[in-house]
């Protein structure tokens, strides 16, 4: 996650370092970082609210398609678990 996110910041700073190298060589002005720092945290904000939608539309998939056939595998063992242990339990003698 960490290398994905210097990636989206090295790709934010490109704009700003090629304005930066564009420019007659002085003082860096703000108004670059500025920009580049507003253009970092709205990447970051379409990130989270495609990661939203794309959770989201998952889980409404989820419901719609995979819930009813999920569900009976999950208490497929507890069943298996119970029936054996009863067959167990009949079996052996001291445990009755």
């Amino acid at each position: 996650m960490s290398k994905n996110l210097a990636l989206l910041v090295l790709i934010c700073m490109l704009p700003a370092c090629t304005l930066m190298a564009s420019t007659t060589p002085g003082p860096p002005t703000t108004g670059v970082i500025q920009r580049t720092k507003e253009a970092y945290r709205s990447a970051v904000e379409n990130v989270k609210n495609v990661g939203e939608v794309v959770w989201n539309i998952g889980a409404m998939y989820y419901d719609d398609h995979l819930k009813e056939r999920v569900d009976s595998y999950l208490t497929w063992p507890s069943f298996d678990y119970t029936s054996v242990w009863n067959r167990v339990k009949a079996r052996v003698p001291w445990t009755a």
